[in-house]
């Protein structure tokens, strides 16, 4: 029956929630079995009975002593160690160290099973006090001496069962630590509980054998309600990567339709499409443009975030219900008036623990979503551009206000755990939270800047007037906003400065990054340029670069003329304008720079170079200038031009020549 019921699952890759359940499965026919033995035994032995005492208590002690045997061996250490099937093992041994480790721990509860069967017997025959307590010390004392030799003989492998599945080196140092501690607590644990139930039998007192029993009972239980909460976890997240899995099928089939639709409706408007010659006068041609069908969205991955977490709250409290129910076994009364010590230490420690799990919880969830949103974390750098002035696009509005709603989480959840613990050890937390209000109120006096600048803060979010990874200009300082904190925000200049402005510092805010940005190109036309020729070639070309490969998508308005902006002594100013969103104007503008040269070029469009004229008194003395006459007028006309340079640096104007040469 084993085998036909092992054979149900694949021997390969088996989930743990596979192994579990197996193995409790088996542990439950074994126990169900064991316990119609014990049943039909005491049912013969209640037919037979002819009222002999001592028969019946001898009988009574054979049974349960088997029965216990049974349990300890069959129930508990086979489905442990597993000696028989390797692939449901879930402790860190091979084949062979586990059944060297399992034979050895028979050998142990045999001679404990026959000891405490003796010991019992000896009492229920009613031999003199004295003589059963030494007796019972002694046995005790040599299962003791036993389990002591056992752990000391397979350390190694202890180490090995709490270190866990995996290479050493991807454990935590508290799971290192607890392996190496296990086997010198265990044989600590195994002197001080022999010698203290010792010293409870000479006197005669009661829980003598719990308390060398304890710790297999603890662990029995906890073992059994770990099984049942991972096997419901596993189960619970398997159902989940099931629908998850479900639904990028479905996904993936309409994505395979709609492009499947798409194809067939390009197909019959590339069919329907009519040359133009073929159009009479006055007809109406429309074209119908049908969008490429997107790609197939890649297969997303199952990521059960919060699994760990759990699993980690669920082993915290059976941890530290597993030490109180040890301790209630060693007699602590936890039903005192007062409490007991030991309880408020193991809740402020739960209470401790499921706080951290909590902000790791909240810590996973809030960057999940910002991720979602399309933001960046803290932690990860800003690239503004490549020497751009101006940033792109920020993130949403939710990816901004996430990390403050974590420091709020995070602080309320710190607060009301303190508050618990200090109530645990009796501390009266109503004049606290009334003296933080006092205090809170007197540094509300003392700190009105800070203060101004949370508010501050508030209402700039609540306005939404900027989001992380937007280009927002503060006074005299610009740069992409990198990080946002309770009372100030971060930004990063495009060189590579970091701002941190307060809330409360800020009087004007220019952002950027909303919505839509206006590119304007000023081009030096010579004066002998028709206009209207050149409105009309920019105006083609602007359709022209809406089907760009690389940024007709770019564009949220056509490149287009603005006609003649201003004249200058050498040159007329044509200006272009084009509209994209933030970020995008510096890629396009590339772009159609080089277009408008090529353009220019093909329809013999010259742009106007700067010009100087140098008039003499006697223009007849031109053609006689010595070559140092020559060189000093060219030098008057470079520093008339450097002069002007120096200007426009100044005040900040851009220099038309070199704008329309950039691409040159």
């Amino acid at each position: 029956m084993r085998d036909h019921f092992a054979a149900g699952f694949n021997k390969e890759n088996l989930a743990r929630a596979d192994k579990l359940t197996f193995l409790m499965f088996r542990g439950s026919i074994i126990l169900f079995s064991t316990d119609i033995m014990f049943a039909v035994t005491i049912l013969v032995a209640v037919v037979l009975d002819y009222e002999h005492e001592p028969s019946r208590m001898t009988i009574f002690t054979i049974v349960t002593t088997y029965a216990c045997y049974r349990i300890l061996r069959y129930v508990i250490l086979f489905n442990f160690f597993v000696p028989d099937l390797s692939q449901f093992r879930m402790i860190n041994l091979d084949d062979t160290r586990a059944r060297r480790l399992y034979n050895d721990w028979i050998y142990l509860i045999i001679n404990a099973a026959y000891m405490l069967g003796l010991i019992a017997w000896v009492q229920g025959l009613g031999i003199d006090n004295d003589s059963y307590r030494l007796l019972s010390i002694v046995g005790l004392g040599f299962g003791s001496i036993l389990t002591a030799l056992l752990m000391i003989k397979h350390r190694q492998d202890t180490y090995d069962i709490v270190l866990g599945n995996g290479e050493g080196g991807g454990k935590t140092p508290w799971r290192k630590f607890a392996a190496r501690v296990t086997t010198p607590l265990m044989l600590l644990y195994i002197v001080v509980s022999w010698f203290v139930a010792s010293f409870r039998l000479s006197l005669g007192l009661p829980g003598g054998y719990i308390i060398i029993m304890a710790p297999i009972i603890v662990f029995v239980g906890g073992a059994i309600v770990y099984a049942i909460a991972i096997i419901v976890l596993d189960r619970l997240y398997e159902r989940r990567e099931k629908n998850f899995r479900r639904i990028q099928i479905i996904r993936r089939r309409k994505a395979r339709a709609d492009a499947r639709r798409r194809e067939v409706a390009e197909k019959l408007a590339a069919e329907a499409e009519i040359d133009e010659d073929m159009i009479g006068e006055g007809e109406e041609m429309i074209v119908h443009h049908v969008d490429a069908p997107p790609e197939l969205e890649g297969e997303h991955e199952f990521k059960p975030i919060f699994k760990r977490l759990i699993e980690n709250a669920i082993v915290t409290l059976i941890l530290i219900f597993a030490v109180g129910e040890l301790g209630r076994l060693w007699g602590v009364d936890y039903e005192r008036v007062g409490g007991h010590w030991l309880a408020t230490i193991l809740d402020s420690i739960l209470i401790m623990v499921y706080t951290y799990i909590a902000y790791q919880a909240i810590n996973l969830y809030i960057d999940m979503k910002i991720i979602e949103e399309g933001g960046t974390l803290d932690d990860t750098p800003t690239n503004p551009g490549e020497g751009d002035s101006e940033g792109g696009t920020g993130e949403s509005r939710m990816a901004t206000l996430l990390p403050i709603f974590r420091n709020v989480f995070i602080v309320l959840l710190i607060a009301v755990s303190a508050a618990f613990i200090l109530s645990d050890w009796g501390v009266n937390v109503a004049p606290l939270f009334a003296g933080a209000g006092v205090v809170g109120l007197a540094i509300g006096f003392g700190a009105q800047t800070l203060i101004r600048d949370i508010f501050s803060g508030v209402f700039f979010l609540v306005d939404d007037a900027f989001r992380k990874g937007e280009y927002i200009e503060v006074g005299t300082v610009k740069g992409v906003i990198e990080k946002i904190s309770m009372r100030s925000f971060q930004l990063r200049h495009h060189l590579g400065a970091v701002h941190t402005i307060p809330f409360g510092e800020i009087k004007q805010l220019t952002n950027y990054s909303r919505d839509w940005v206006m590119m304007k190109l000023p081009l030096r036309l010579t004066y002998g340029t028709d206009v209207e020729h050149v409105r009309k070639l920019i105006k083609k070309l602007g359709q022209q670069l809406l089907e760009h490969d690389q940024i007709g998508h770019l564009f949220l308005q056509p490149l287009k003329s603005q006609g003649v902006y201003s004249m200058e002594d050498s040159a007329m100013i044509i200006r272009v304008k084009f509209m994209t969103r933030p970020g995008d104007q510096f890629v396009t503008r590339k772009v159609v720079y080089g277009a408008i040269r090529d353009l220019f070029d093909k329809e013999g469009i010259t742009f106007a170079h700067r010009e100087v004229t140098v008039r003499l008194a006697d223009e007849g003395q031109a053609q006689n200038l010595t070559p140092q006459q020559k060189e000093a007028i060219s030098g008057s006309v470079r520093s008339i031009i450097d002069e002007e340079d120096a200007q426009n640096k100044l005040t900040g104007k851009p220099d038309p020549a070199k704008v329309a040469a950039v691409e040159r």
